[in-house]
């Protein structure tokens, strides 16, 4: 792993190096799961030749992975904490500097250099912390709505996916003890058809929090390996230890994968291997899960978490039952201010498309009410990509059978009513 070293270079690894004079840890090109060992490595070095202040550069990387720079940042926050004074260099390349910024990987490395970013990604859930029950609902929120924007799913993924990452980013506050609570990130990929998140805090790790109801565990992997054990939890009080176990399974059912790394224990599991891994002297002050997610139509809830292979119906609630189903009557609502794609582009307009149709599908009985209140103006783009193509998709008995427009403006109104004019027009002409 390690290739030289010289009077200036005390360490070069494969994704980092640290340079003695100028007292400076150099990231390489690219930033990967691999990176935060070498990074813990360089630090520990750094420690030991009594260094107070360290810069961390940037400036050659080209490619950033969210579960190699996720936990860089946790590292960072450890760092700080215990006196270190440390200084960032971003990017010189100008996409991959605007990008550390933008999705707030600049902020959480160095919040006195960099601002916090307000920006919002289409397919993206950009890095953000919480720290408390009412932010991680929200961060979990966020991503579901993001996921339900860029992806058609079967109801029981959308459950699945749900469940997971709740139960990711409960286990943070509620197990891990970090003064910080913890930091997630999260990605759809729509040619792949899949879905990636990262979860990091800079707690105790696994093995601290386990030996509470298991003292005679002895090492990191050994409590990572009881951890995603169905039924398994340091005290019942705080939960039934079926979290990282019933994640593993919906990632796994899914085609996809988990990956756990705490203190010098490394786990990863996809549907056909298991890989383990001792970190020997590497040691990550803290808990990182990243998994990928498939979007598969044969995916099973139940499936996924009958622990036991009782063959039990398992009903799980989702963002749409708790968020768009109405208290009232057997209807689901759709506020359109409440939504952060804008009302511009064809692009928005097929994000809102995509998430009616989710909606629907998850209720097929349900009619949507789609409220308009606060909304002034719509582009003819939006209007056609949105309400133009979703009647012709659902044809024009179902739509008016189940889509119900509110409080319009007369304007959108009119943008509407072309829109679809226009599609059923253009379906005749093509028929005939």
């Amino acid at each position: 792993m390690m290739n030289y070293h010289n009077n200036n270079t005390k360490l070069r690894y494969s994704t980092c190096y640290l340079i003695k004079h100028n007292r400076t840890i150099y990231f390489k090109p690219k930033i990967n799961s691999f990176s935060i060992l070498h990074f813990i490595t360089a630090t520990n070095y750094a420690k030991e030749l009594g260094y107070k202040e360290i810069t961390i550069d940037f400036s050659n990387v080209l490619k950033v992975f969210p579960n190699g720079i996720l936990p860089i940042i946790c590292t960072v926050e450890n760092l700080r904490v215990a006196g270190l004074i440390i200084k960032v260099k971003l990017p010189r390349k100008d996409d991959i500097r605007k990008l550390f910024r933008s999705v707030n990987w600049a902020y959480f490395l160095s919040p006195t250099e960099f601002e916090k970013s307000d920006s919002t990604y289409d397919r993206h859930l950009v890095t953000r912390r919480f720290e408390n029950a009412e932010e991680q609902k929200k961060a979990v929120d966020d991503f579901m709505d993001v996921i339900l924007r860029n992806l058609t799913l079967p109801k029981d993924l959308i459950s699945g996916i749900e469940w997971s990452i709740n139960e990711i980013t409960d286990n943070v506050l509620n197990h891990s003890n970090s003064k910080s609570g913890g930091l997630i990130q999260a990605t759809t990929y729509v040619k792949e058809q899949k879905i990636g998140f990262v979860v990091a805090d800079t707690g105790r790790g696994i093995l601290a929090s386990m030996r509470e109801g298991f003292p005679d565990l002895r090492t990191e992997l050994d409590a990572i390996g009881e951890a995603i054990k169905s039924g398994v939890t340091r005290n019942p009080k705080f939960g039934q230890g079926n979290g990282l176990a019933g994640s593993l399974r919906v990632t796994t059912f899914s085609g996809g994968s988990l990956e756990i790394l705490s203190g010098n224990g490394r786990l990863k599991v996809t549907e056909h291997e298991t890989t383990r891994k001792g970190l020997n002297k590497v040691k990550y002050k803290g808990t990182l899960v990243c998994g990928e997610i498939n979007l598969v139509e044969n995916f099973s809830i139940s499936k996924a978490l009958d622990f036991n292979n009782l063959g039990e119906e398992y009903v799980a609630l989702n963002i749409i039952d708790t968020k768009y189903e109405m208290e009232d009557e057997d209807c689901l609502l759709l506020v359109m201010k409440e939504e952060t794609t804008g009302f511009g582009s064809r692009k928005s307009g097929s994000q809102i498309r995509t998430k009616v149709n989710n909606l629907m599908n998850a209720k097929p009985a349900f009619p949507i009410v789609i409220d308009w209140t606060g909304i002034p103006v719509i582009s003819s783009s939006f209007a056609d990509e949105f309400m133009g193509k979703l009647f012709l998709n659902l044809g024009a008995i179902t739509f008016t059978s189940f889509v119900r427009n509110k409080s319009m403006e007369p304007l959108i109104v009119g943008l509407l009513d072309k829109a679809i004019a226009q599609r059923l027009s253009q379906a005749v002409d093509e028929e005939f």
